[in-house]
């Protein structure tokens, strides 16, 4: 994979070397979002107000013989001065795209939500859904549009090193890698397509590559993960349904694995006022080490679920929002007290 993926990048910048670059155009949008939030255990909640923006400042300009570049970077985090940056260039053979903490190319999430996607709004636990590009530097190659029959797409993200977690500035190095006993490379592969009006489907699968860890029996385990999703949309109405699974790399020891799935619907009640319905589940699969009396081992699950009910009224460029989930079982634990809500109002500017 590694030289395939040079080899696309080598003949892609080989197309476009002798190319001048003409004047490119600058650009501001994004949003500012309100929320009021209250959240915890039954026996114990707290209330937080906040305010968060995403600020994307792009820049775009076009070469000669239709080559055209991209840049973006965005504004999102209230800890960070950058975050989320990309570099683009496409032209007639596709796009090489440069990213940091961007570019996901995972497919966990379905396309349904009247404020927000389920758990990736607003949870009280993280979920294990498997590696995603977005987390570290990566290169992208995608095919042209319209190349291949049914509106399909495929992209390949290839992170050089999973290292590169935090977003580098040009000939910027890690003086300090740490482990790589879990993984030093992650290759991702991503399809979409469109068969049908209204109906889209996406998949990706990804793994690790490079793997220090211990050798012979419970031994180092590449890292692997994968998804599937459906979306179906007609008029007023939206359902998507989503399945996946993961298994994280493991240096030595026993291994742990993720089933995961999800289904969620909207609509439109007119063109203001939306709402809408997810329901998430992820089961933990832990195996545990054969005892000494015993002739085989053991595998314990746990399956945490989340459900998610939301409203959203939109006046122009700002949307009232309000969304309530509810967690069972949260952080993969079955013990008492591990019910958890979350509810948040919000009012959202967009620009």
């Amino acid at each position: 994979m590694n030289k395939i993926t040079k080899l696309l990048v080598s003949v892609f910048f080989a197309s476009i070397l002798a190319m001048p670059l003409q004047a490119g155009e600058l650009s501001v949008t994004g949003g500012a979002t309100a929320t009021i939030t209250k959240g915890g255990t039954e026996s114990s909640a707290g209330s937080s107000i906040g305010i968060s923006n995403e600020l994307a400042f792009g820049a775009s300009g076009e070469l000669d013989n239709g080559y055209t570049w991209n840049y973006v970077t965005e504004l999102d985090n209230t800890s960070t001065i950058t975050d989320d940056v990309q570099l683009t260039i496409s032209g007639p053979i596709g796009t090489i795209g440069f990213f940091a903490h961007e570019g996901g190319l995972r497919a966990e999430d379905i396309a349904v939500g009247a404020v927000g996607v389920g758990k990736d709004y607003a949870t009280t636990m993280t979920w294990q859904e498997g590696y995603n590009t977005d987390g570290y530097g990566n290169i992208q190659y995608h095919t042209p549009s319209g190349l291949l029959p049914f509106g399909t797409s495929i992209k390949v993200g290839y992170v050089p090193s999973m290292q590169n977690s935090s977003v580098q500035s040009a000939k910027g190095t890690i003086s300090n890698p740490a482990s790589e006993a879990t993984g030093r490379d992650l290759t991702q592969v991503n399809v979409s397509l469109a068969p049908i009006d209204g109906v889209t489907i996406k998949s990706d699968a990804a793994w690790t590559g490079g793997e220090s860890g211990s050798t012979g029996i419970n031994g180092t385990e590449q890292g692997v993960s994968g998804n599937v999703q459906v979306n179906y949309a007609s008029g007023p109405f939206k359902v998507g349904y989503a399945q996946g699974a993961s298994q994280p790399a493991v240096a030595s020891g026993e291994l742990v694995y993720y089933e995961n799935k999800s289904y969620g619907a909207s609509f439109a009640v007119n063109e203001n006022l939306v709402i809408s319905y997810n329901y998430d589940e992820s089961e933990k699969n832990q195996r545990v080490a054969v005892a000494a009396t015993a002739t085989a081992g053991t595998r314990t699950t746990v399956t945490s679920e989340q459900d998610t009910y939301q409203i959203a009224y939109t006046m122009g460029g700002m949307t009232i929002g309000y969304s309530m989930a509810e967690v069972s079982n949260a952080d993969y634990s079955s013990a008492a007290g591990k019910t958890e809500n979350v509810n948040i109002l919000s009012v959202a500017m967009s620009f």
